[in-house]
């Protein structure tokens, strides 16, 4: 039930994103003050930016599952002894 309710909550974040994204494209939208990451000059609309941001976003969720997946693992192998 829980993971029927993590895909829909997924889904849901795909449209929302999608929506920003599409949303807010084109000359319309576009940046218009001097906008610098690391020194790398960003061009482009508030789209593209939204679309960084969401990039951003989940590398980082992916690394935070990979830190705690990997602490899960360390922490379950020094409870049970080994088998051998």
């Amino acid at each position: 039930m829980i993971i029927i309710f993590g895909l829909i909550v997924l889904l849901a974040a795909v449209i929302v994103g999608l929506t920003g994204v599409l949303s807010n494209s084109g000359d319309g939208h576009a940046l218009t003050d001097g906008f610098a990451v690391f020194g790398y000059h960003v061009t482009g609309s508030t789209g593209t930016l939204f679309l960084y941001g969401i990039v951003v976003g989940a590398v980082g969720l992916i690394g935070l599952g990979l830190l705690l997946a990997g602490a899960r693992r360390t922490s379950g192998a020094a409870e049970s002894p080994a088998t051998t």
